[in-house]
């Protein structure tokens, strides 16, 4: 009976390990001009939250998972999922971005269709 146990807690450690990364984990702030900011908090765990705000006004909050795929030197893709939502306007959907850790791990640069957003950690 002990061995099928540990055998399901070794998956489910594994999977959660594939999931997610330290790397990107952590409390960021990115400043996107015309009076819009994102606060974003990520897990090393796989959750995020983040909350869009334009001139201090709070527009979309959302919650959800994301999977992320490192490449190599700090860069990779990460998909968030989002499982929550507020939004006044728009839809919501996963996003699929492009990551690249700069500045020793303070600066995440995510690159989705073209755009990159640059977040600060707090």
């Amino acid at each position: 009976m002990r061995i099928p146990v540990l055998a399901a807690l070794f998956s489910i450690a594994m999977t959660t390990a594939v999931l997610a990364d330290a790397s990107v984990a952590g409390r960021w702030h990115a400043t996107l001009g015309s009076g819009v900011t994102i606060d974003m908090t990520v897990s090393p765990d796989g959750a995020w939250s983040s909350r869009t705000l334009q001139h201090n006004k709070v527009v979309r909050e959302m919650k959800g998972t994301y999977t992320q795929t490192p490449a190599e030197h700090g860069t990779g893709t990460i998909v968030f999922t989002p499982t929550q939502s507020k939004v006044k306007t728009g839809t919501v959907k996963p996003e699929t971005d492009q990551y690249e850790l700069a500045a020793n791990g303070r600066v995440l640069k995510l690159t989705s269709e073209g755009d990159t957003m640059d977040f600060h950690k707090r």
